[in-house]
């Protein structure tokens, strides 16, 4: 009976850490983050064709610099953010990928304004501590509002009540 009862214990230990072989344990310090981060749909060279008037579709940027008032946002340019998009789910979405963690926000287009869709936004559950943390915390909380841009072939610059942020094409 003990026997059936180790046996039964490892194979469900032994099925939980399989269930877990593609997690990765929550970091503490800033993730490495690749600078051509797209969304898997513009990697298809007839897709990104198909869609080629649309501004933003197939864009990827790293941020180059930042500022907001009362704060120092230098961090921006030492540990940037990427931002992508692409369609997920039949919309426009902003990929944006911070020191810790990543964001993925439906987002509208028109006037000026990248407007997001903050119930399907998700994030990623990365467990982060110190200032990773709290640069987590600003880029959510500044992507949750609506950010006029300005937008060129060579750079994108987003702006609202919290800051801006100027993102070169990478």
């Amino acid at each position: 009976m003990k026997n059936r009862v180790v046996v039964s214990l490892l194979l469900v230990g032994s099925a939980a850490l399989a269930g877990c072989a593609g997690a990765t344990a929550p970091q503490s310090g800033p993730s490495p983050v690749p600078s051509t981060h797209v969304p898997f749909d513009c990697l298809d060279p007839a897709y990104s064709e198909s869609v080629a008037t649309e501004p933003f579709e197939c864009k990827a940027f790293i941020s180059a610099e930042g500022s907001a008032p009362g704060q120092d946002l230098s961090w921006i340019a030492s540990m940037p953010l990427h931002a992508s998009f692409g369609h997920m789910n039949g919309s426009l979405a902003m990929v944006v990928r911070m020191p810790c963690g990543v964001l993925n926000v439906p987002v509208a287009i028109g006037a000026g304004v990248v407007t997001p869709d903050v119930a399907g936004m998700v994030q990623s559950a990365d467990g982060c501590i110190g200032q990773a943390a709290e640069y987590r915390a600003w880029t959510t909380a500044f992507v949750k509002t609506p950010m006029a841009y300005s937008l060129d072939n060579q750079s994108l610059v987003l702006a609202n009540d919290l800051g801006q942020i100027k993102f070169k094409r990478s």
